[in-house]
């Protein structure tokens, strides 16, 4: 540090001072304004454990697609339950929209709901045949890439800088139309590109207002999820479920308990360098 010349030295910008530019108080106010671990936010495990849960139901809404496409289209299941899946599907949206979401609106909220379907009845037939020149497994391969991809820019309730709702919505709706370029038929393909949407554009603030305010439903719902969506996968892959199963524990016990442990020793500094703040007026 630079010695401190003769006078008083005052942190300001507006008056002339016979210090240099740079100045910043010397070694004594340095160390003074030195603060460390100001923005950290410690987390419990309880808390830990929930975050997880946010993270896993997610997870297993998209393998729970996969398979309801899968099974679809290998005719391994009836047409009824894709039927059951889609009405679910809007019953949960209606459901979010009059006691979850932050601005209830029934009138445009209506009006999203009509919008979505028609433009989906009307693109149905383009979708479904958009990449069918494309060989089967790349068409699987890039769909599994485009997933992977909306789960890294997904919101699951915490800020971060590489939360991007655009970027996390058009790779997840990417993912499915790859997929529903398989089908042969319009009917199942337009049901399944409106669970798409709907899953992906409210989804995620469904999911973390149920956690917020019903934290406890939340979490049995998670539960019957993950169990059936082990069920599910052990139709195509016993081991496959094994693993999806061990994921899960892995994910939901194992890595709180490494954040926790973590977290003790993580040291940020704070001072005088760091980028000046504005601070609103109360007034």
């Amino acid at each position: 540090m630079t010695s401190s010349p003769t006078g008083t030295w005052q942190k300001i910008l507006y008056r002339k001072q016979a210090f240099p530019d740079n100045y910043s108080g010397g070694d004594a106010q340095f160390l003074k304004e030195l603060r460390k671990n100001v923005s950290v936010v410690h987390y419990d495990y309880k808390s830990a454990v929930y975050g997880c849960m946010n993270f896993l139901t997610h997870l297993d809404t998209l393998t729970m697609y996969f398979v309801l496409f899968l099974n679809i289209l290998h005719s391994n299941w009836s047409p009824n339950i894709l039927y059951t899946v889609f009405v679910s599907t809007i019953a949960l949206y209606l459901f979010f929209c009059k006691f979850l979401a932050v601005v209830a609106n029934s009138r445009e909220h209506a009006r999203t709901i009509v919008t979505l379907f028609l433009f989906a009845y009307a693109f149905t037939p383009v979708i479904r045949t958009l990449t069918t020149s494309i060989s089967t497994d790349t068409i699987y391969s890039t769909s599994i890439i485009t997933a992977i991809l909306s789960c890294l820019f997904h919101d699951y309730g915490v800020k971060a800088p590489v939360v991007s709702y655009p970027t996390s919505v058009s790779s997840g709706l990417s993912s499915a139309i790859f997929l529903l370029s398989r089908l042969e038929e319009d009917t199942p393909t337009l049901l399944l590109l409106v669970i798409a949407f709907t899953l992906h554009a409210y989804g995620a603030e469904l999911r973390n207002r149920m956690f917020h305010v019903y934290p406890v439903v939340s979490s049995l719902i998670f539960t019957v999820l993950s169990l059936f969506s082990v069920y599910c996968i052990s139709s195509f892959s016993v081991e496959l479920s094994v693993f999806w199963a061990l994921l899960h524990v892995f994910i939901l016990f194992v890595c709180p308990l490494i954040l926790i442990l973590k977290q003790t020793g993580k040291c940020t500094i704070h001072g005088p360098w760091d980028e000046a703040v504005p601070i609103k007026s109360m007034n």
